[in-house]
């Protein structure tokens, strides 16, 4: 797979992006005639989808394969793996505003789409800012956090069936345990997994501005209004100035800029980060990086999962 092109939620509060999508994001939102509310940051068609419903959950992930792949590839693969996969029908492939799919749910019970051909304009994003842009294309939309109520199935399961490597994890402290990042791109992770809670949850979605200027307005905007309960700064995974604030459809958004990228696979050595013991989790300065955790990481290595 190349990307994870769209996150498919459902929500009943999904008209509340209609005002805080553009106003204080500046994204582009619209709703379609079953209700669904999409919001888009780029020229696809969209990004985010909130299927209204009575509950807030986490539907389905789409996942944008590249030119060296095929559909067909990917269902070999998947059911070689143990995994049932369905072909989409053209309504689904329509109603996801993709050419074709193909879908399979995965140890947790998460449906994941594998798609070809989304639809989208070059220039047709504009967004309700001048400073409206974002970082997106062959990198994806952004990133994902998961709750996982089995963290090394996840790991696994990304790794292995997914084909994701990890790029870092940190240790978020006796509370919050550790967070494992994975990608599939340049883009440091576009998953990022935490250990927690009896059942899949999407934790935050994260979404990369072109500038910090952008950032900043948006913060302004947000805190003022919004739960916001990480204000800006820098994530020592990725090196990425962002802010935190939950919206009312069941997940956290991150909005930030300035992200490293894997630019050499070759050079990358996977890091454990330890906050453990440093105030402000994932943005302390004060946390101590090292190369590698000996405990934590021969746990995972006797588990099956390495930081390579």
């Amino acid at each position: 797979m190349r990307s994870i092109g769209y996150v498919g939620v459902r929500s009943a509060s999904a008209a509340d992006w209609l005002d805080f999508g553009p106003r204080v994001f500046g994204f582009e939102t619209y709703r379609l005639p079953d209700g669904t509310v999409r919001v888009r940051w780029c020229d696809r068609s969209h990004r985010l989808a909130i299927h209204p419903g009575d509950s807030d959950r986490l539907l389905y992930l789409g996942w944008e394969i590249g030119a060296e792949e095929s559909l067909e590839d990917v269902a070999a693969h998947l059911t070689a793996a143990g995994f049932e996969v369905t072909a989409g029908s053209a309504q689904l492939a329509a109603a996801r505003s993709v050419e074709r799919l193909v879908s399979f749910e995965d140890p947790f019970g998460l449906r994941h789409e594998f798609f070809v051909g989304q639809e989208g304009t070059a220039g047709s994003y504009r967004g309700h800012r001048p400073t409206s842009r974002t970082v997106t294309g062959a990198l994806g939309l952004g990133f994902v956090v998961l709750r996982l109520p089995d963290l090394q199935r996840g790991l696994d399961f990304y790794a292995d069936v997914m084909g994701m490597k990890v790029s870092d994890a940190i240790n978020l402290g006796a509370h919050l345990g550790e967070m494992w990042f994975l990608r599939c791109n340049p883009r440091h992770h576009s998953i990022a997994l935490l250990n927690g809670g009896e059942t899949l949850g999407l934790e935050h979605l994260m979404i990369e501005a072109t500038t910090l200027e952008e950032v900043e307005i948006a913060w302004d905007l947000a805190r003022s209004e919004m739960d916001a309960f990480v204000s800006p700064g820098r994530r020592l995974s990725d090196n990425m100035f962002l802010f935190r604030v939950r919206t009312s459809t069941g997940f956290n958004l991150c909005y930030g800029w300035g992200a490293t990228q894997v630019d050499d696979e070759e050079s990358w050595i996977p890091r454990y980060i330890d906050s453990s013991t440093g105030a402000g989790i994932v943005y302390s300065a004060a946390a101590a990086v090292t190369a590698a955790d000996p405990s934590p990481e021969a746990g995972r290595r006797e588990s099956g999962t390495d930081l390579t």
